[in-house]
């Protein structure tokens, strides 16, 4: 029974703070709204004023009605806080638990998730105890719907912090090996261009000399390799020492060398060097040719996927910057042009998923798969801004569509089989991308390559001020990574809006934006440029940002979109004339809905 049937008539009606328990490491108190009588009541430790006179503080729990009604939802996060004086970590597990005035299921959700993201606005984030108490009872006061907020807070064992957390990125014990992973990361974002010592120990703010020994280093690991005798030039190592035999890498000087002897129908388009690898290991009768050459360098393996000729590349460079403009867009232009015989374009790869708090069938995570689904006006992909206005923001975009669908709706029937089945499907029954999921793993691993999926999946939101919230995922459910869920939905690019949390669930509410990825409108234009009308993106989320910040979830996520990716084109109608050596796996040509 509500509380508000019991109040004193002609009241006025304020937000109070009813504190319930307090010990060393716990703390719980309940913020409700209700109507009070008498504001000169003994227990009242504080009335507020100006903007806050609708404020009640009270000193124990005495004005507590007894209300044995479970909450609605609740919430669970881990707030990580720099103490300035001591410069040590202090956690917090926080749970807000909600009661709602008579509501549907729908709107209880869509009020605690609105209130969530408030409490979460990177610039509004309360600093400390006292001003996240204020916080939430503006917040309250903000939701009418919402009855009240039960807040617990415990404090945890300072032992019991996880080395691995985004707060120890600076720990100096680990700074040789960051180092090196940042040289390998360097280098894998350039191939296939080369780069120097003397600009690698730029980038990671070392000495020359030493980032040279971290090379060699890499190199007795089979990671990376010198391209010329003075060791000055380096680059990653395509493929592992494992595959040497089965995958051919040749070194080619001319393009006219490639074109005249091959003709694939398929390009696919990949920026991250895991993102390449998940591609290459759904390809048969592979071979890679390579030309390192500054400014024109080039990776191309080219294989067959089912009945079809394929084409995979790496781009050298990815970002906003003019110069990373010129090379991705010269890169996608130089491969449509060597293989004029490309009817579609892939684009392949990882990206940030946008989460939902409160609804888990909304929630994007780690290894879900998602493509670039035709919107009302059949945009795939878009690149928004978000600008200052007097209502709040506005988001400017530009955005991209195929001029063929043909793709989509070979699909159409995989996507509707897919929305009908996977919430009853047997466990035994899998999917045809769940098999080439499988697949693609085990080629992998057969190589060496770590791809599986990490055991950890958190969720973090980092705040302007320094502080690291860790946001409970809404689906209790353990997750089976191996079955992916699968989003048809805008995919997007936007630097200023990824690093605000705020900004990306409004969007993702207004334009259905379920992921971001390190923006490839070059790409988009430079496929469009060349008069290659049909083209997909389809994306493996690997973190919540823009697929860039996870190493550890790359491989397996692209190989989730790489799995998909196969499976649409074994939809794809066999050529009308059909090569000699053309290869068809027909043991999952009548597997693929």
């Amino acid at each position: 029974m509500s509380n508000q049937q019991n109040q004193p008539r002609g009241a006025k009606e304020y937000v109070v703070l009813i504190p319930l328990q307090k010990t060393a490491i716990l703390n719980i108190v309940l913020i409700e709204r209700r109507r009070v009588g008498d504001i000169t009541d003994k227990n009242i430790l504080h009335i507020g004023s100006g903007r806050n006179v609708d404020f009640i503080i009270y000193k124990n729990s005495l004005p507590v009605e007894s209300d044995n009604e479970p909450s609605q939802f609740s919430s669970q996060f881990k707030v990580f806080m720099m103490d300035k004086r001591t410069q040590e970590l202090n956690q917090e597990n926080r749970i807000l638990r909600f009661w709602f005035h008579s509501l549907e299921q729908n709107q209880c959700l869509y009020d605690a998730n609105e209130l969530i993201h408030a409490l979460f606005k990177s610039d509004e984030f309360p600093r400390d105890y006292f001003s996240f108490i204020k916080r939430l009872m503006e917040l309250l006061r903000m939701f009418t719907r919402i009855r009240k907020i039960e807040l617990e807070i415990q404090t945890l064992d300072k032992n019991a912090l996880d080395v691995d957390h985004p707060m120890y990125e600076k720990n100096p014990e680990r700074y040789a090996d960051l180092i090196k992973e940042k040289l390998l990361d360097l280098l894998e974002q350039a191939f296939p261009n080369p780069m120097f010592v003397n600009d690698l120990a730029k980038y990671v703010e070392c000495d020359g000399q030493t980032v040279f020994e971290y090379l060699v280093e890499l190199e007795d690991k089979n990671l990376v390799k010198h391209l010329d005798p003075s060791g000055q030039q380096w680059t990653r190592v395509i493929i592992a020492a494992q595959e040497e035999e089965t995958h051919k890498v040749i070194i080619y000087k001319s393009i006219s060398e490639l074109s005249s002897a091959f003709h694939p129908t398929i390009a696919i388009i990949t920026v991250n060097y895991f993102e390449k690898l998940a591609v290459d290991s759904m390809i048969e009768n592979k071979v890679t040719f390579v030309r390192h050459k500054a400014g024109e360098s080039n990776v191309y393996t080219i294989g067959t996927i089912g009945p079809h000729h394929v084409v995979s590349t790496k781009l050298p460079l990815i970002g906003r910057s003019r110069t990373a403009q010129i090379s991705t867009g010269s890169t996608t232009t130089r491969l449509l042009g060597t293989f004029q015989q490309v009817q579609h374009v892939f684009i392949i790869g990882c990206a940030g998923g946008v989460p939902h708090y409160t609804d888990a069938t909304k929630h994007v995570r780690r290894g879900d798969i998602i493509v670039g689904y035709p919107n009302e006006e059949d945009y795939v992909y878009g690149i928004y801004e978000a600008e200052q206005s007097a209502e709040g923001y506005e988001f400017v975009s530009t955005c991209y569509k195929p001029k063929s669908f043909q793709l989509y709706q070979l699909m159409e029937p995989i996507k509707e089989n897919y929305e009908q089945t996977h919430l009853n499907r047997l466990v035994t029954h899998k999917y045809p991308w769940e098999t080439f999921l499988e697949e693609g793993l085990q080629y992998l691993l057969s190589n060496n390559i770590d791809c599986l999926p990490p055991n950890s999946d958190r969720l973090y939101i980092k705040m302007e001020n320094s502080e690291i919230v860790e946001v409970k995922h809404p689906d209790p459910a353990k997750k089976d990574y191996h079955r992916p869920n699968i989003r048809f939905g805008m995919i997007a690019g936007g630097k200023n809006i990824i690093t605000n949390d705020y900004l990306k669930t409004t969007l993702c509410d207004k334009c259905n934006v379920l992921c971001f990825d390190s923006e490839i409108d070059q790409v988009i234009a430079a496929v469009q440029g060349n008069r290659t009308e049909s083209f997909m993106i389809i994306r493996g989320i690997s973190d919540y940002h823009d697929g860039t910040l996870n190493k550890e979830w790359q491989p397996f996520s692209a190989l989730c979109a790489a799995a998909f990716m196969k499976t649409i084109i074994y939809k794809i109608p066999k050529p009308s004339r059909q090569n000699p050596n053309s290869h068809s796996n027909s043991e999952h040509d009548d597997d693929v809905l």
